[in-house]
C-alpha cells in the first residue's frame, strides 16, 4: 500500500501566520482600549450623576448646597471636613457618614476609619490608581509636624471650583469669578442667577497624590508637610474627606506657572482640571447634568461656566 504523506507548516509559512495574527491584533487593539475608555468614561459620567442627585437632595434638605467646608467657626473656619462628607448620606454612605466625628478634622486619628473608605462615587475608573486605590494615598502629618505613615485616606478624583482667576498675577490685582458653593456657607439654588445648567459644580481633578502633566507621571503632587497646621495636608493630596475645592487657573506649564494658554488637562496639581480621558473633562453643572468639556473650549467660555452670577451668555457650540 502506498505511503500518505502527511505535510506540516514551513518556518516561514509559520512566520507568515504570526505576522498576520500580530497585525490583527494591532489593529484590533486600539479599538478595544477605545471601548473600555468608553465605558470608564460612561462610569465617571454616572459618578458625576449621583453626586449631582446627592446635592440636590442634600439642598431640598438644607435649603441650600452645602458649603465647601465645615469645621469650627470663626474668623478662619478651623475645617473638619469637606462638602463630600456632607453629602455621604444622600449617596448610600450613611455608615461612613456615621463613623465620621465632626468634632475631629478628616486628617486626624480619629476620622480615619472613615477617611479610609473608599467611596466608588468619588474615583473614577480612567485614573490609573482605581485599580487599586488604597495605594499611593494621600497623607498627613502628626502633632509634631512630620509625616506619619499611620494618618492616611482614600483619595478622591472629582472637585468643586472656588472661583476661576486669569490672570493669576500679580494677587492685587485678580479678579475672582465666585463658583457655585460658598466656603462656610449653604448657596440657596437662587444665588446661582446664571443659570443652574451654566453654572459648574463639581469637576475632575485626577490621580492625586501622584502629579501628572499631559498624561505623563512625574512623581507626587506636592511634597510633604513640615508643620502641623500647614494648609497641603488639608487638602491638596485630594482625600476625597478634605477641601476638594480649587480655584481654576491658566497655564503655560507646570502646577506654578500661571497665565497661559492651557486650563483642561495641563496638569493635576495646584489649580488643575484635569482627567485621564482624551480631549477633556467630565463635569456636573449645578442643574445635575452631565457634559464632557473640550480640552479646547476657550478660558472666557470656562470663566463663565465658573462664574454663578457674572451674567456672561454662553454658547453651547464652544464646550
Amino acid at each position: 500500500m502506498p505511503r500518505s504523506s502527511r505535510r506540516g507548516f514551513t518556518l516561514i509559512e509559520l512566520l507568515v501566520v504570526i505576522a498576520i495574527i500580530a497585525v490583527l491584533i494591532a489593529l484590533l487593539l486600539p479599538a478595544v482600549q477605545a471601548a473600555r475608555e468608553a465605558a470608564r468614561r460612561a462610569q465617571c459620567s454616572n459618578n458625576l450623576k449621583q453626586i449631582g442627585i446627592a446635592f440636590h437632595n442634600y439642598a431640598d434638605v438644607h435649603n441650600g448646597f452645602p458649603p465647601t467646608a465645615f469645621g469650627v467657626p470663626g474668623p478662619n473656619l478651623q475645617m473638619m471636613g469637606g462638602w463630600a462628607v456632607q453629602i455621604l448620606g444622600y449617596i448610600e454612605q450613611p455608615a461612613v457618614y456615621s463613623a465620621y466625628n465632626q468634632s475631629f478634622g478628616f486628617y486626624i486619628e480619629p476620622n480615619q476609619t472613615a477617611v479610609r473608605t473608599v467611596i466608588p462615587t468619588y474615583v473614577c475608573p480612567s485614573t490609573p490608581r482605581a485599580t487599586n486605590p488604597v495605594n499611593n494615598v494621600p497623607r498627613f502629618t502628626g502633632s509634631n509636624g512630620t509625616p506619619d505613615p499611620n494618618l492616611y485616606a482614600a483619595a478622591g478624583d472629582y472637585f468643586t471650583a472656588r472661583s476661576f482667576v486669569d490672570p493669576w498675577f500679580p494677587t492685587n490685582q485678580q479678579v475672582e469669578h465666585i463658583g457655585a458653593l460658598d466656603q462656610k456657607l449653604h448657596t440657596p439654588l437662587a444665588a446661582i442667577s446664571d443659570g443652574l445648567s451654566n453654572t459648574l459644580l463639581v469637576y475632575e481633578c485626577a490621580g492625586k497624590p501622584d502629579y501628572y502633566r499631559r498624561g505623563g507621571k512625574l512623581g507626587f503632587t506636592f511634597p510633604q508637610p513640615t508643620s502641623p497646621n500647614a494648609t497641603d495636608r488639608w487638602f491638596a493630596h485630594g482625600a476625597w474627606a478634605g477641601y476638594m475645592n480649587m480655584r481654576i487657573v491658566s497655564f503655560t506649564g507646570d502646577q506654578y506657572q500661571y497665565d497661559g494658554p492651557c486650563v483642561i488637562n495641563c496638569h493635576n496639581g495646584w489649580n488643575g482640571v484635569y482627567s485621564f480621558h482624551p480631549g477633556g473633562v467630565d463635569v456636573l453643572s449645578c442643574d445635575g447634568s452631565v457634559r464632557f468639556l473640550k480640552e479646547s473650549a476657550a478660558k472666557s467660555v470656562i470663566k463663565g461656566y465658573v462664574s454663578r452670577a457674572g451674567g456672561e451668555v454662553l454658547d453651547s457650540s464652544q464646550w
